[in-house]
């Protein structure tokens, strides 16, 4: 018993002795907040940005606020593949790079139109690269956008994940999606995607590069979501503008919460805040073998704001605004149903939902999609409630009025 005993401890022993054999020190890695994606097949670009922990843990704030250390170190490094040019990354750079908290991956415009299979590849091969990563199209090249410092946080790659989670969450205009997200969809039978494109807005400000910026007031440019790039299977073909893109995360299940702006008869707005969106898509199929899109949406909110002469306290007054509210998000609906038709690019996801409702008539109809598409019908039900209106009977505009 007692040689057993002396066996298990010495084989705890050395079990603890290696269990810290792969640790790595922090001052040792180099902690990669975002990262970009330049060039193609055969030449690949690939640009780091680098956290500086010394300048975030400035108690003074000096540092990343005018002081004399940036927040980030961007650099960029070359290779035939992808990996490749990742390995080379310490003949410049003294930190074995740490990907566990990257935010967001861009990839360059150039770089989307010819094809990102090799990106998706990378990121599935490898386990220091998390395929739940935030995804965005650039206007121009990655690496010139990473090295765009974004006021008021210090840290752009991280500005930028919340930007799009801010937007999913509060306005749903360009709704967010990982690179997992959107390897799906450009594998499934709709073979189609959405993801937000990145673009300088205003005059590309030289500071923008330097820590000078965050002693500014205003900046002459800033990094704004643009638009919403349309992929068919790995390569983006086109893109389109911000009330398509509202329009087609309505019809995806996609809107978290927006705000509506109404009319009434008198052109008077009024602004609805939607707090929940229930909304159903389902193909049927008809006499003539063709498809119908059946939208259900069911839609609670309040009012935020108005200058209407309605009553919004009385029955008939809040029905009415809640017709303006249907008949807003129909539009909307039908803005992003004429959008889809026209590029011809299932961004909705319906041949998936045939798919699975219709498998037999699926295999006859996915020689020729998404062309079928042109041939469907879109038939909406919107039913909205609102459920608060706030103190006023009447908009303050009237009581001024009245008065």
């Amino acid at each position: 018993m007692r040689c057993l005993r002396c066996i298990l401890l010495l084989s705890i022993l050395v079990l603890l002795g290696t269990g810290c054999g792969n640790r790595a020190e922090l001052n040792e890695l180099g902690i990669t907040a975002a990262t970009g994606f330049d060039g193609g097949t055969g030449d690949w670009t690939v640009t780091f940005q680098i956290i500086n922990p010394s300048a975030l843990s400035n108690s003074s704030g000096a540092s990343g606020a005018g002081g004399s250390q940036s927040p980030v170190h961007t650099f960029s490094t070359h290779g035939k593949t992808i990996r490749g040019a990742v390995s080379v990354s310490n003949l410049e750079n003294p930190r074995r790079l740490y990907f566990a908290h990257n935010n967001i991956v861009l990839i360059g415009k150039k770089t989307a139109e010819q094809g990102i299979e090799e990106i998706l590849d990378a990121y599935y091969r490898n386990p220091d690269a998390r395929e739940t990563v935030r995804v965005v199209i650039v206007d121009g090249e990655a690496r010139d956008f990473l090295k765009k410092l974004n006021p008021p946080e210090k840290i752009p790659g991280q500005a930028l994940s919340e930007i799009l989670q801010k937007n999913t969450q509060f306005a749903s205009l360009y709704p967010s999606i990982t690179i997992h997200e959107l390897a799906l969809k450009i594998t499934s039978d709709s073979a189609a995607a959405g993801v937000p494109t990145l673009a300088i807005k205003g005059e590309d400000d030289v500071k923008m590069n330097s820590t000078d910026i965050f002693n500014q007031i205003s900046t002459k440019g800033k990094l704004k979501i643009s638009g919403l790039s349309v992929f068919r299977k790995s390569k983006k073909i086109g893109e389109i503008h911000q009330q398509e893109s509202l329009g087609i995360a309505w019809l995806t299940g996609q809107i978290k919460s927006t705000t509506l702006s109404t009319l009434d008869s008198q052109s008077r707005q009024s602004a609805i805040f939607i707090q929940k969106a229930k909304v159903k898509v389902t193909p049927v199929r008809n006499k003539n073998n063709n498809f119908t899109l059946m939208v259900n949406a069911k839609v609670s909110g309040e009012l935020l704001e108005t200058i209407s002469k309605e009553d919004v306290t009385s029955l008939y007054g809040l029905e009415k605004l809640q017709i303006q509210a249907e008949e807003l998000i129909e539009s909307q609906m039908r803005e992003g149903w004429n959008t889809v038709q026209r590029m011809n690019i299932d961004l909705l996801g319906v041949a998936d939902k045939i798919h699975r409702k219709y498998p037999k008539e699926w295999g006859k109809l996915k020689t020729s999609w998404p062309g079928e598409l042109a041939n469907m019908n879109l038939e909406i039900n919107v039913d909205v409630n609102i459920k608060r209106v706030g103190l006023l009977q009447n908009s303050f505009v009237d009581l001024l009025k009245s008065e």
